[in-house]
């Protein structure tokens, strides 16, 4: 079918605040706490219990942020470190709070009257951009309490728990093998070509077009016309 197009002379702009760019501040530590009372919280059924230091959660809504309580994620990435999250929370009887944790994974928390600790492994392969709870699902007339995150930064090493007992689990390393990692590499042939290969490993766009490169004597002998629309192109 052709699509019949019009003129409109006046069409409406869109109207939105102006961006706010929030200064975020540099969290320092190898450990520590980030406590839910200086979270930014949005959205609805949620209370602020300055006086127990907890949010309390009484329905599904609420998104809970600590980006500016926590590490930036990546900032130890060269170094082979992941920031480990543990959220410490309570609720009534029958909650069954289902969250989006940390590391993006939607699961129900146990329910913990006296109070418990949710250890999220998952951050070892992700953790999300936004540094965010969100609430999904929460029993009628039950409640979630939450007061803490306790991040630690934390080695991608991996021993197994059955060699807990017979290996070192802690990495040992120096100020020397550190600074290694972040001093400015020499550029001469060697670094130039580990550049490339790195490139290509994680841009398949530039993959593709060093491809192209090497066969470019092959494709300099077909049709122009053909190469045009065997490549999917059109005018427009």
């Amino acid at each position: 079918m052709e699509l019949q197009r019009e003129f409109f002379p006046r069409v409406r702009k869109t109207v939105m605040p102006r961006p706010y760019f929030a200064e975020v501040p540099d969290v320092l530590g190898q450990s520590g706490t980030a406590w839910a009372v200086d979270a930014a919280i949005y959205g609805d059924n949620w209370y602020l219990d300055r006086w127990q230091g907890l949010i309390e959660i009484y329905g599904a809504g609420a998104a809970i942020s600590f980006f500016s309580l926590l590490p930036r994620k990546n900032k130890y990435e060269a170094e082979g470190l992941y920031l480990r999250l543990k959220l410490a929370y309570r609720t009534t009887a029958n909650a069954n709070v289902n969250i989006r944790t940390f590391s993006g994974r939607h699961v129900t928390l146990p329910n913990s009257v006296e109070g418990a600790i949710f250890d999220d492994p998952e951050t070892y392969w992700w953790v999300t951009d936004d540094l965010t709870l969100n609430i999904n699902s929460i029993y009628t007339d039950e409640k979630l309490w939450i007061q803490r995150v306790d991040w630690e930064w934390v080695s991608k090493e991996v021993i197994y728990e059955d060699e807990v007992g017979i290996q070192d689990p802690f990495l040992t390393r120096t100020l020397s093998e550190v600074e290694k990692l972040y001093a400015p590499k020499a550029i001469n042939p060697d670094s130039v070509k580990q550049f490339l290969i790195d490139k290509i490993q994680k841009d398949e766009g530039f993959a593709k077009r060093c491809l192209g490169l090497l066969c470019q004597d092959q494709l300099m002998g077909k049709d122009l016309v053909q190469m045009f629309t065997d490549g999917g192109l059109t005018l427009s």
